[in-house]
Parts: C-alpha cells; structure tokens; sequence
C-alpha cells in the first residue's frame, strides 16, 4: 500500500546487520543536536500521504517482531525519519517511543533512549494538535 502512496517501502525479506546500522546511522545524522524539545516543536505534517503511510507503519510494527523481527528496526527508523523530515502527527509519539526502546536495549544508550521517551511525551502534550 505504501508504494501505491508513492512512499518508500521495505523489502520483504530479513533485514542484514549491516542494514540495521545504515538505517541507524541516517536517522542519528537526522537526530543530530536536536533535544527532545526541539523535537516536540517541530511542525505538524501536512501531506496525507505521509500520514497514511505513518499509519500503516504503526500497525506494521505492532505486529512485524512476530513475523520477522530484524524488520522493527527499519520500520521504526522509517517512522522516525518522516517525523523528522515532514512533520509530526498522530504516529510520531509512537515513532520516538519505540526508537526509545531501541537505543535502550540493542544499541545500550540509555541516555538518548530517555531522550527519545521524553520527546515522545512531549509530543502527546502538544496543545491543539489533535495528536
């Protein structure tokens, strides 16, 4: 569905470590200085697209570690990447909670996992955004 969107998708098949740390390199270039505020105030995403295919990635994840679960990774990176890159909505809270788990567990930074949970809190407190 995501392709019919025009949106990138990933391939059906188990995700390389090599993969893994690509995706995790981009998105930490993406996340460079920027604080959990700094996150919370980015601007809302105004392309629906983006929004549909955010959506679907949130449901993807929730079952994706059952079925092949070298794919949660990539599809949270995806999920954080269009945050950062278009905008937040209803997905982004999500999106950062579970990057949060990710740099809290395989990646052992607990620091900026505690800075990704607290950026997704603060995107839930958003007055008037509807998310």
């Amino acid at each position: 569905f995501r392709r019919q969107l025009g949106l990138p998708t990933l391939q059906k098949k188990p995700a390389s470590k090599f993969t893994i740390i690509r995706e995790f390199i981009r998105v930490k270039r993406l996340l460079r200085n920027k604080t959990a505020e700094d996150i919370a105030n980015l601007p809302e995403l105004d392309d629906e697209r983006y929004e549909m295919g955010g959506r679907m990635n949130e449901y993807l994840a929730a079952c994706i570690y059952r079925v092949e679960p070298t794919m949660l990774p990539l599809v949270i990176f995806q999920m954080v990447t269009t945050s950062l890159k278009h905008g937040l909505n209803s997905s982004s809270s999500p999106a950062f909670a579970r990057l949060g788990m990710l740099l809290c567990g395989p990646f052992g930074k607990p620091h900026e996992g505690r800075e990704m949970a607290k950026a997704a809190e603060l995107i839930l407190e958003r007055p008037g955004t509807g998310m």
